[in-house]
Formats: C-alpha cells, structure tokens, sequence
C-alpha cells in the first residue's frame, strides 16, 4: 500500500473574489453543502441585500465553484472606540470535496485579506474544534457582548491586531440579519 492510498487527494484551487455572475453557482453549492432541510443558501442571498459584504470569496477547481466564504462588516465597540470587524456569515465546499482543506484555504485567505484591509478582528458562530485552527477562541468571544454569546462555545472571535479586544467593555454592532434572532425571518 502506498503513503497516500486511500487519502483523499486535495485539488489544485485558486481563490479568487465572488462576481454577480457567481451567484447562481453559489446558491447551488450552499444548497448541496447544507443539504435539503437547510435555507443557508436564502441566509447568503439575504446578507447580500441587507448587510455590508465586506469579502466574499470562491475557490475554484478545474474552473468550478467548489467553495464559497462570505464576511459582513460587523462593528464592535471596545471601550467606546469602534472598532472595525468582519462576521464570517457562510463557509461551504462542495460535499463531494469536503474535509480536502477548501475550507481551510478559505477561511485562512479571508483573515489574510480582512487584516491586509486594516480589520482588527473577526467573529463567527461555528464548530470550535474546526476554527481554532485558525486562532478563532470561544473565550475570548466571551468578552464580547452579542446575542450570539447565548450559543455558548460556538460564538468565536479572532484579533486580527493583537490586543484589539483587550478594552474594558466590548459590545457589537452587528447587523440584524447575523444576529440570532434576524434569521430566518419570523411568520407575520
């Protein structure tokens, strides 16, 4: 047996910012990644038109969209002083492809571009365990007073400039539509 029989081969992706004419492509990825009980894809489209997408990116292979991350603005107050953040509202891969570092190479493209554009932190709601590797930290989310704290270990948040978050009071400026109770949208 080979070294590297039975591992799943990584594609070669290039990653590269979202285009309008990306949209279509996207919803149907979401769609697969998320599965058939699921309205993330609706999630995405819905922080397109009510919040300020900050960085959205794609990652392709052999020319196809086999991943997508989306960020929002998402402001947070420390001390007093604004603060500029970004929320990673979606991560997805293709299904077929999951697990091949698509995610990783999202995820890590993201930071890189968000602090290369003067963001001081990040925050998300996710599986700890995945985005540790990325310096996300449920404790230090824990500072931050968002309703997404009351997801527990799942609220993180990254310092993009170290000690951005070290003030006395951090509170968020997020956007309805990332907050808990923004989505989905309530019968009416």
């Amino acid at each position: 047996m080979t070294k590297n029989q039975g591992a799943a081969v990584r594609p070669a992706l290039r990653i590269r910012a979202e285009r309008p004419d990306d949209h279509v492509p996207i919803r149907v990825l979401v769609a697969a990644a998320f599965g058939p009980d699921d309205d993330t894809e609706d999630f995405v489209e819905a922080v397109r038109e009510r919040a300020e997408v900050c960085l959205a990116e794609v990652a392709l292979a052999a020319g196809a969209i086999v991943g997508h991350a989306q960020w929002c603005e998402a402001p947070l107050s420390v001390s007093g002083q604004r603060l500029r953040a970004a929320y990673l509202s979606c991560l997805s891969a293709d299904p077929a492809l999951q697990r091949r570092g698509i995610g990783s190479a999202l995820v890590r493209s993201g930071l890189r571009q968000l602090a290369g554009r003067g963001y001081a932190a990040a925050t998300l709601l996710g599986d700890p365990t995945y985005y540790s590797r990325f310096g996300f930290s449920s404790a230090l989310a824990e500072r931050i007073d968002a309703p997404h704290r009351s997801h527990g270990r799942g609220f993180q948040a990254v310092e993009l400039v170290a000690g951005a978050l070290a003030g006395s009071a951090v509170a968020s400026d997020f956007p309805l539509i990332i907050s808990p109770d923004g989505w989905p949208p309530k019968a009416g």
